[in-house]
């Protein structure tokens, strides 16, 4: 189990991933108001983790299970 945790922590789509739910959660947890207050921030926010996401798949090279 620990050596399926270390190789996640070595793909850099899993952790960008990961803080993404994070951010998401706390986004939640911070109330709806949030979001509706500051769509275009949250749009362009929205629109960087895709790029960023398409970004890191161009540069993978190996499956998470073989690191």
């Amino acid at each position: 189990m620990l050596d399926l945790v270390k190789k996640l922590m070595k793909s850099k789509t899993i952790v960008v991933n990961g803080l993404t739910v994070v951010v998401g959660v706390l986004g939640y947890l911070q109330g709806h108001e949030v979001i509706a207050a500051y769509p275009g921030v949250v749009a362009g926010l929205v629109a960087a983790i895709g790029v960023l996401n398409v970004a890191l798949r161009f540069v993978t090279t190996i499956p998470v299970w073989e690191k």
